[in-house]
Formats: C-alpha cells, sequence, structure tokens
C-alpha cells in the first residue's frame, strides 16, 4: 500500500529523469533544436499539454506501427503536447496487440467499404496457382479494408483519449481545488 510520501517519490524520480536545458544543450542532434525543446509546454503536466499528448500517442501509434515512439516525440513538439506523454501513449500499440487491431482494422474497414457484399471473384483467386500468388490476392483484397480500418481506428482513439484525458485532467483540478488531493500534477 503506497505510503504518504509515494506522489512526492514518484514526482521526485520523474523530475529527475526529464531532461534539462543543459542535457538538451549537450546532445548535438538535438542543438539545432533546442529553442523549440525548451518551451515549458513540451515538458509540463497541464490542461492544454496532456490531452494533446494522449491524442498525439494514439493516433501515431496506431497509424505507424514502427518507431512511433520518435515520431510521436516529434510531432510533439509543433503541436505543443507533452513529449513523454505522447511517447508513453504509443505503447499502446505493441507486438501483442497489433494481430486483434488489424483484424479489428479490416473488419471496421469491410465494414465501412461494404466490401464484405462485393468479396473477392472466387475465379480470380482459383488462378493464383501458388501460394505466394495466393497469399499476394488476399493481401491486395484485404489492404484498402485494412488502411481505412487502422485510419478509423486511430481518429476514434485520438479523439476518445483527448477527451477522456481533459475529462480527467479536468476532474483532478477540480478534487485538488477542493482539497481532496495533496499530491499530484500541478492545476492549470
Amino acid at each position: 500500500m503506497p505510503g504518504p510520501n509515494e506522489p512526492s517519490r514518484f514526482r521526485a524520480w520523474i523530475r529527475r529523469h526529464i531532461p534539462s536545458r543543459e542535457t538538451i544543450d549537450s546532445y548535438r542532434v538535438l542543438r539545432p533544436f533546442a529553442k523549440q525543446l525548451r518551451h515549458p509546454e513540451l515538458w509540463h503536466l497541464n490542461g492544454r499539454s496532456v490531452p494533446r499528448a494522449v491524442a498525439l500517442g494514439l493516433g501515431v501509434g496506431v497509424i505507424i506501427p514502427f518507431m512511433h515512439v520518435i515520431i510521436a516525440v516529434i510531432l510533439a513538439i509543433p503541436v505543443r503536447a507533452n513529449v513523454a506523454i505522447a511517447g508513453a501513449f504509443t505503447l499502446v500499440v505493441n507486438p501483442l496487440t497489433i494481430p486483434p487491431m488489424y483484424y479489428a482494422a479490416y473488419r471496421i474497414g469491410s465494414w465501412e467499404l461494404h466490401h464484405d457484399a462485393l468479396g473477392p471473384d472466387p475465379a480470380a483467386a482459383q488462378e493464383a496457382s501458388s501460394e505466394l500468388a495466393l497469399m499476394l490476392f488476399w493481401l491486395h483484397h484485404a489492404s484498402g479494408p485494412i488502411a481505412l480500418g487502422i485510419l478509423t481506428i486511430a481518429l476514434s482513439a485520438a479523439a476518445g483519449g483527448y477527451v477522456v484525458s481533459a475529462l480527467a485532467w479536468r476532474a483532478w483540478t477540480l478534487i485538488r481545488a477542493r482539497g481532496g488531493a495533496a499530491e499530484g500534477p500541478p492545476a492549470d
């Protein structure tokens, strides 16, 4: 059971691991971006940067299945989203969640395109003589519904994540304003 010092210990751990200006300036690769990386909303938790980061992380994580943490962090700079949260929320998509997500994307995309009604031409499928040709035929058949389904899931996850995190942040600030919580994220 967490003790009364747990939130402050967690906050101290976060502060130790968030890069400082000196750290950003020390990396030669980051120096050209140092001015942009110093913007406070990229590192502080507030009611604007957190929902943006959640939406960005979920959207990028679903659309881009590889290198999504790096891409989300880069996109967090112009959007003024919290960099750490944007990177963390991309991790919702991982090797365990990708297969069911792509299956759901195929089903959603097929429903949106009315693809099940059309279906592949059975005669064309019979023409694919080798296993590779048959696999490529079915992959080609499924690519449109999967792409549309992934886009739908990404937009839905981003919008839902934004709304839920904004409401949760607002609830937290109201509880904190009433004196219900001694420690936690800073209020707006």
